[in-house]
């Protein structure tokens, strides 16, 4: 279950959300009991999901390119997705990004197929 942003906005062509993850979230169960944190591939389908629902349908999933996972993502965390779509090759490039207050917690490159 994806959370529902509390704000969205654009900028530098670019979408930001701001996301606010609440404790009992199903994302957080079973990864890890005890001190959980938000799945890498959570972060991801979310970053996906929400792209599809500013840029429209970008294609099937072809891939991941210069993902990292830099600090957890912890429940009752406030984080921003910013998403950034590149459609300049012949594939579409979703980038995203989620930043804490903290700083930086992950980002990533989503490579799609065109849909012929």
């Amino acid at each position: 279950m994806m959370p529902l942003p509390s704000v969205m906005r654009s900028l530098d062509g670019g979408t930001v959300f701001t996301l606010e993850l609440s404790p009992d979230a199903p994302a957080f169960q079973g990864h890890f009991p005890g001190d959980p944190v938000l799945p890498g591939v959570i972060q991801v389908d979310w970053a996906m999901r929400m792209g599809e629902q500013v840029f429209g349908p970008l294609g099937a999933f072809a891939g991941l390119d210069q993902v990292k996972f830099l600090e957890a993502i912890r429940p009752g965390n406030e984080v921003e997705l910013r998403l950034d779509l590149d459609q300049t090759g012949s594939q579409p490039r979703l980038r995203f990004e989620y930043r804490g207050r903290t700083g930086r917690k992950s980002a990533g490159v989503v490579l799609f197929q065109p849909r012929s």
